[in-house]
C-alpha cells in the first residue's frame, strides 16, 4: 500500500505557520518514520505530528487549469466549451458556470452574458471511475 501524500519526500505543500500559509516541501526529518511531518519553507523547517496535518498542511500542486484573463485571451472562435467565468454584474465579481461558443460567453441556461467577463477557465470533469481488475 502506498503512503499518503504528506509522507512523500519532495511533495510541494502549503504550511500554516505563525498564522500565515507558506510554500514548502515535505522533507526527511526527525522521527519521520514515527509520523512526525517535517516541511522546509522559506522561513526554515516546520514540523508537526499527524493530528495537526488536517488544519496545518495542504497539497500545493501546480494548477494545470489556470484562470485566463479576458484581456489576455478569449476562447477560440470555433470552440464550444463548458467554462467557469468570473463576471462583474455590478460592483462585486462572482464566479459562475457557463459556456463559450464562437468566442462569446453564455450562462448555463444558454442566454448570452451581458456583463463584463473578467476571466475564465475550462470546466474539467474528473476521469471516469475504472474498476481494478
Amino acid at each position: 500500500m502506498s503512503k499518503p501524500w504528506y509522507y512523500t519526500i519532495g511533495y510541494p505543500v502549503k504550511v500554516l505557520h505563525n498564522e500565515s500559509w507558506l510554500n514548502g516541501i515535505i522533507c526527511y526529518g526527525y522521527r519521520h518514520e514515527d509520523g512526525i511531518i517535517t516541511t522546509m519553507t522559506e522561513e526554515g523547517k516546520v514540523w508537526f505530528g499527524e493530528p495537526q496535518k488536517d488544519y496545518c498542511l495542504k497539497p500545493n500542486l501546480p494548477d494545470d487549469n489556470p484562470w485566463i484573463p479576458t484581456k489576455e485571451r478569449l476562447p477560440k472562435d470555433s470552440e464550444y466549451a463548458r467554462v467557469y467565468m468570473t463576471i462583474k454584474p455590478y460592483t462585486i465579481p462572482g464566479t459562475i458556470k457557463g459556456n463559450t461558443d464562437n468566442g462569446k460567453f453564455y450562462y448555463a441556461n444558454g442566454k448570452p452574458v451581458q456583463c463584463p467577463v473578467l476571466a475564465w477557465k475550462y470546466l474539467r470533469y474528473p476521469k471516469p471511475y475504472k474498476e481494478e481488475s
